[in-house]
């Protein structure tokens, strides 16, 4: 026992060594010191063993040194070697956008959708694809690319080409790379942090213009094969029938059976985060115990009648067939994080009762965070890893000390022989598992998503077990059955997805579904944990209900009407890459005026960044979302805001209103006309008449918006032709605190004519790292220079923000690219702005 708890402690010691270092702001030293720290640190425990060092300390001290603090030092040293490396390991700067001729190797499952047209409205290329897919460099003039993932697509791929490309074809063609590189926001996902965990070298695209990619046949490996099988089971799934009838629910199946969760729409992605059974779609622990269980169970019974004639431990035969199967499933489904962490513990489980050796949950717990941490450190910085874990992690809390069947009144005392209320004790230990999870995972759902389903225990007191048993079953069976019974399989299999779909339809529209809440203050952020961990604890301890007393603390915490009561002003210019979104909030009202952009394959910025940094803030309602044109970069991301906050008031150019039909009312925007929302002023300053369709740059929307003596002028992309005939239009126009510039900084705008008529203190420009086009163009940065205006860029920044407090003339100024990550240390640190930043994100 003793030595159970000192290993327990050493994983959990070098776990939270490993983790903790994914969350520094800088890294110290380099990776080559990191390793020499680390082999100090094993060379020190090995001298402490040997030597007997440790012995001359007291218990307690000696505990302290051996099992926790080597430990933790280091995973620490092992953390800081990697994450090092991590770094490194990415396209440098200098080679940015540049072109290179590589030979590579696809892996994984290519992700296909219909071509659409890159500019101009989204519309689809018939008879093409668009594809997204992995591949590793074989070959490359360059040889500092040989061995590198890459992220890559290709755009108006034909089918033929399309059907070649599957995991182990090699292919020789050009590539335009990119160093990884994200949108910077408050709130919203990392894509630059998930890019480095994910371990991509460079992004980039097929170019085709030159040399047309070579296809050179598939290698073979073992890679290959799991790829490959991947690929045929995906082909089998989707590839309609002989009377030409596809599956219906084909996207659910393949997220169920190989992970492959980017056909899935977003209004059943959305339906699924409503109801609380998005989870449902990942590959977890519930797969993975599913089909370990069902070979346990079918490898013991072929075990027991080859006893009959030959007798031999039947549990090593189960064993290895629940073992080979969760193994072989891992590798089919992806090998995400959850289910690495369930082969683990389900390896130490079939292993304790194969050798029939007691093997503590924590123990195996430990075992695997500690594991699935030394093969990846940067795991924390994956949504899916605290997900598992925590969920995991609440339900061992919850049944600690408890065996099967028991509950907390039961738990320890003589059981009857025969148990008449086993149905009720099943359900009973089903809503105690609910319980435990809607708990635990309280917190990291308000974190990492804005809000919790309310609907989510009671429905998926049904879900579990329907797609657990029935549909889950059906899919892996189907898997390993041959063709003519395999289509009957998928066909009850798709039959049963429909059925749950209907279900959690009708039960969204009849009960309280998803509930957005904004982050946690500091405070929560320190009593949540603890009242959760106190509720999960068995009942019968003392001090349980403290838990409950924290209840009210926390609910009041998180409600979205304890916004801080001093009248303020703020002003974020999000980084939306090539396109403008801003938002307006003061204390009680909350506008936002363009949108960012969206792309033909459904994403959309409104969606995506634009309405979870809103929602991550408590505004679920605007009170208007005034759209300055229709360029795509602008207005791209409408539908997205639409569909996730309420708007009251939509303000557009001209007769452009009419393509979005979901704001409460709606109006033109024209010169002369002013609205007004609390503190908030603005005075439309052009165009000059609403018989405009919107479309057009010249047809932006051109606001003054005013707050308490601040002046902010809003210019969408009108050109300098529009800019001449502003300044003539009001030639009493008093200087703008801040001016977001014109069409991103473009050489057609800015013009002398605007910077002497407005003489901004502040400029910001929106617009793409290193894009094609060149915002902003020298000669405009050069303008504004001159006129000594204080210069900042989403591009080199990220997400701006100002913030002006009653009684203060300046803003404080916040940077995202300056947030305490280290990944974000390399870039983004020196530019305009810097001597007033607060780097608070």
């Amino acid at each position: 026992m003793k030595g159970l708890r000192g290993s327990f402690a050493a994983l959990w010691s070098l776990a939270l060594g490993i983790g903790q270092v994914a969350f520094w702001p800088a890294l110290p030293w380099d990776a080559d010191t990191a390793a020499a720290l680390a082999l100090g640190v094993i060379s020190v425990a090995l001298l402490a063993v040997i030597g007997g060092w440790l012995s001359r300390f007291a218990a307690a001290p000696r505990f302290a040194l051996g099992y926790l603090l080597l430990p933790f030092v280091l995973g620490s040293c092992w953390a800081l070697q990697a994450n090092h490396q991590s770094l490194a390991e990415r396209l440098p700067l200098a080679l940015h956008g540049t072109d290179n001729k590589v030979t590579l190797e696809i892996e994984g499952l290519p992700e296909a959708s219909t071509a659409v047209a890159n500019f101009g409205s989204p519309g689809v290329v018939p008879g093409f694809f668009d594809s997204r897919f992995r591949a590793r460099v074989r070959d490359s003039e360059r040889r500092e690319f040989v061995g590198k993932r890459l992220l890559l697509r290709w755009y108006r791929v034909d089918p033929d080409t399309m059907a070649k490309m599957i995991p182990g074809s090699r292919w020789s063609m050009t590539l335009r790379l990119k160093r990884p590189r994200g949108s910077i926001n408050p709130h919203t996902f990392d894509y630059e942090a998930w890019l480095l965990e994910q371990g991509i070298y460079a992004t980039g695209y097929v170019r085709e213009r030159g040399a047309a990619p070579e296809y050179l046949g598939v290698e073979r490996g073992v890679g290959s094969l799991v790829s490959g099988l991947r690929e045929h089971l995906r082909r089998q799934i989707t590839a309609p029938d002989a009377g030409g009838h596809a599956l219906k629910q084909e996207e659910l199946i393949r997220a169920l059976l190989l992970g492959d969760t980017g056909g899935v729409d977003s209004a059943t992605q959305d339906l699924l985060r409503r109801t609380g059974t998005a989870h449902l779609l990942a590959i977890s622990g519930l797969h993975v115990g599913m089909v370990a269980g069902f070979f346990l169970l079918l490898g013991g019974l072929v075990s027991r009648v080859v006893g009959i004639f030959r007798p031999h431990n039947p549990l090593l035969a189960a064993g290895a067939a629940g073992l080979t199967a969760a193994m072989a499933y891992t590798l089919v489904s992806g090998a995400p994080l959850s289910a690495q962490r369930a082969l683990i513990m389900t390896t130490i489980a079939i292993v304790a009762l194969v050798f029939r050796r007691r093997f503590g949950a924590g123990l195996a717990f430990a075992t695997a965070l500690a594991c699935v941490l030394l093969l990846q450190p940067l795991a924390p910085l994956n949504a899916g890893f605290w997900l598992s874990f925590v969920a995991v992690g609440a339900l061992l809390l919850r049944f600690r000390g408890r065996s099967s069947g028991e509950d907390d009144e039961t738990a320890g005392q003589e059981r009857p022989r025969i148990q008449v209320f086993r149905p009720l004790n099943y359900l009973r230990t089903a809503l105690q598992s609910q319980w435990a999870i809607l708990v635990g995972l309280a917190l990291p759902s308000i974190l990492i998503f804005a809000g919790v389903s309310l609907s989510g225990l009671l429905l998926n007191l049904i879900a579990i077990p329907w797609v657990g048993f029935t549909i889950l079953p059906l899919i892996f069976l189907a898997a390993l059955t041959p063709a003519p019974l395999q289509l009957g399989l998928w066909r009850l299999a798709d039959i049963q997805l429909g059925w749950l779909l209907d279900f959690l339809a009708v039960a969204d529209s009849a009960l309280p579904g998803w509930q957005s809440l904004p982050l946690p203050s500091h405070l929560i952020l320190l009593l949540a944990p603890l009242s959760c961990g106190i509720l999960l604890l068995p009942r019968g301890l003392p001090g349980r209900a403290l838990g409950w007393a924290l209840l009210p603390v926390l609910l009041v915490g998180l409600s979205p009407w304890t916004r801080p009561s001093e009248p303020y002003l703020a002003l974020t210019v999000l980084d939306v890459g090539q396109g403008l979104a801003v938002v307006a909030a003061t204390e009680r009202e909350t506008l936002v005026f363009d949108t960012g952009a969206s792309s033909g394959s459904g994403w959309s910025a409104g969606r995506s960044i634009v309405a979870p940094f809103l929602l991550a803030d408590g505004r679920q309602r605007l009170d208007a979302l005034v759209v300055s044109h229709g360029d795509r970069d602008h207005a791209g991301g409408v539908p997205g805001v639409i569909s996730q906050l309420r708007v009251d008031t939509l303000i557009t150019p001209g007769t452009l209103a009419s393509r979005w039909p979901g704001a409460a009312t709606s109006g033109p925007c024209v010169a002369g006309g002013r609205e007004l929302w609390g503190e908030l002023h603005i005075e439309w300053l052009w165009p000059r008449t609403s018989g405009l369709s919107g479309d057009e740059n010249d047809h932006s929307c051109v606001a003054l918006l005013t707050w308490r003596g601040v002046r902010i002028l809003l210019t969408g992309d009108i050109t300098s032709n529009v800019e001449a005939q502003l300044s003539a239009r009001y030639p009493a126009f008093a200087p703008v605190d801040l001016l977001i510039a014109p069409h991103h900084g473009s050489r057609t705008s800015s013009s002398p004519a605007l910077l002497d008529w407005a003489r901004p203190a502040r400029v910001v420009f929106s617009a793409g790292f290193r894009h094609h086009f060149g915002h902003p163009h020298p000669e405009v940065v050069a303008r504004y220079t001159g006129i000594a205006s204080q210069l900042f860029s989403t591009a080199e920044q990220g997400a701006v923000s100002f913030r002006w407090q009653s009684g203060r003339s300046e803003p404080v100024v916040r940077l995202a690219r300056h947030a305490p990550r280290f990944w974000l240390a390399e870039s983004g640190r020196n530019g305009a702005g810097e001597s007033v930043a607060e780097f608070l994100f």
